[in-house]
């Protein structure tokens, strides 16, 4: 949170090979032999005909990024830390209680402003002196008094149950770590921007960080913030101290130049940009801006495009690293966000006056603020129409384009409140998603709309893509004398009920990473 905010807010603050004998399983209903969306929780193509893959050889490896806000989130991450264990412990096999070889790096929120904004978001001895705050690099506070052993080590990193560079558990380690992010980073808070930064984005010393990422493992983007994304370009003006503004708090503008509600941009009065009037409509109704102005517009002033940086065009960049992103790919956002379905259906998106921070601004002693989407239920406040800095604190901002981006990873996005009393459920639904996506592959019971398929393997090759091979691979049931075919078992762990395995045979005669895809009618 900026100066200028209300205090409540912020700071009170993933040529055919001889295939081994399959795993001998029994399929009930030969007409159900066809195939689907292969990723675990995926809906298959509703079209006439579709492409699907499988993968055939199991890696078990998951490198994750936990992406954490640094501005004023302590109790949060607190909440965080204490289920991460619910999170290890649904990812370890069912069968022999090993985790996936993981390597789990973090960041936080804070990209700067390009210099202004003092201490709160300009260069500084904690980030370098840099302009663009922490850049995206991965983070390990107080390594050494939380276990990191490697002082060079950028990440945490296991093979099956044993920490390679860390002593003590892995819940442990990560919490101390979790624990060290501060409260006081930049109230702009660039949460998607950051991954870019730590992923994609060359030119920031960035580039071993990148080598994190391993081909063939799942990636995993979790992010915890009670803000809504700001990412901009610096350069363009966007964040610069401007006095018309000064009847709004510092960080309205990234939701009044970013959200649109019932269709209409909110720079439209009301709210306006500056906020002149207050404004409320359905929470249900409001979307995220996708006019992202182009790169390079002077963004100081009005503008009839959103200063922010497009989400479906930083959701493609992550998933540009890699082959088969449909696969390989989970996002899974903590955020300001209703607790259920019911009560995004009620819930309001509102633009009002609270106290202004600054009391020496005895020319404002209101600003214009957003207010929240949802409140932790043990803090909330006294009236729905009062401003209540105590139950503030507690609660947390529309996360609209933090929705956005999670939406563009389809079913491997995943969406909680972070106004939940506890993130028991948050942090087991996470597990047992990412435990599935690094297990083998489950079908939905949808598949059988497809009834017609050929099988091929389709082998990673030196574009960063895959080569189908010619030769048919049949389905055991069809022909049941033929070693090398494929088979589907249906309700088999760790499918969910109603879901089919497909066995993916284990060779080494087939590479790492290889799949077997389908072509469906």
């Amino acid at each position: 949170m900026l100066p200028g905010a209300s205090s409540g807010r912020k700071a009170v603050i993933m040529k055919r090979f001889a295939l081994l004998p399959v795993i001998a399983l029994i399929v009930s209903a030969a007409a159900w032999i066809g195939c689907g969306r292969t990723s675990t929780g995926h809906t298959p193509d509703a079209s006439p005909s579709g492409t699907f893959k499988i993968a055939l050889t199991n890696t078990r490896q998951l490198d994750m990024v936990f992406m954490i806000d640094n501005s004023g989130m302590a109790p949060k991450v607190e909440k965080m830390s204490a289920q991460f264990p619910k999170m290890i412990a649904a990812l370890k096999d069912p069968s022999d209680g090993t985790l996936p070889d993981l390597r789990i790096a973090l960041i936080d929120s804070d990209l700067g402003t390009g210099g202004g904004w003092g201490n709160y978001c300009g260069p500084s001895g904690s980030n370098g002196n840099s302009v663009y705050g922490d850049q995206g690099k991965f983070l390990m506070p107080n390594r050494q008094a939380c276990g990191v052993t490697d002082p060079e080590a950028l990440y945490l990193e296991t093979q099956g149950n044993t920490g390679l560079n860390f002593i003590s558990d892995i819940n442990t380690v990560f919490a101390c770590l979790a624990g060290g992010f501060g409260t006081s980073g930049c109230g702009y808070e660039h949460q998607l921007q950051a991954f870019e930064f730590a992923l994609v984005a060359g030119g920031l010393g960035n580039d071993r960080q990148h080598a994190m990422i391993r081909p063939n493992a799942l990636l995993a983007l979790v992010f915890i913030t009670d803000e809504d994304d700001c990412s901009a370009a610096q350069s363009d003006r966007m964040f610069v101290i401007q006095p018309d503004l000064a009847g709004e708090s510092a960080s309205l503008r990234c939701a009044t130049r970013a959200h649109q509600c019932n269709g209409v941009n909110l720079t439209t009065a009301p709210p306006g940009y500056p906020t002149m009037a207050p404004f409320t409509a359905p929470l249900a109704a409001c979307a995220a801006r996708t006019d992202a102005c182009p790169i390079g517009t002077d963004t100081l002033g009005p503008t009839a495009c959103s200063p922010l940086k497009d989400t479906k065009d930083l959701a493609n960049e992550i998933k540009g690293l890699k082959a088969d992103p449909d696969n390989q790919v989970v996002v899974a956002g903590i955020f300001g966000w209703p607790l259920s379905d019911a009560d995004l259906a009620t819930a309001t998106y509102k633009i009002a006056p609270v106290p202004n921070p600054n009391t020496a601004d005895t020319e404002h002693p209101t600003v214009f603020d957003l207010w929240p989407a949802c409140y932790e239920p043990n803090h909330k406040p006294a009236s729905s129409t009062d401003y209540d800095g105590s139950a503030w604190g507690w609660a947390a901002m529309p996360g609209l384009r933090l929705s956005a981006f999670v939406d563009e990873f389809g079913p491997n996005g995943l969406k909680f409140s972070i106004c939940e009393t506890d993130f028991t459920n948050t942090m087991g639904q996470i597990g047992a998603k990412l435990a599935k996506q690094v297990s083998p592959r489950c079908l939905s019971p949808r598949f059988a709309t497809y009834k017609s398929c050929t099988a091929h393997i389709a082998v990673p090759n030196a574009e960063g893509g895959f080569t189908v091979q010619a030769d048919a691979i049949p389905s055991c049931e069809a022909s049941p004398s033929t070693a090398d075919c494929y088979t589907l078992v249906p309700d088999a762990p760790p499918c969910a009920t109603g879901e089919f395995l497909v066995q993916t045979p284990s060779t080494p005669a087939i590479p790492s990473g290889s799949m077997l895809e389908f072509t469906c009618r």
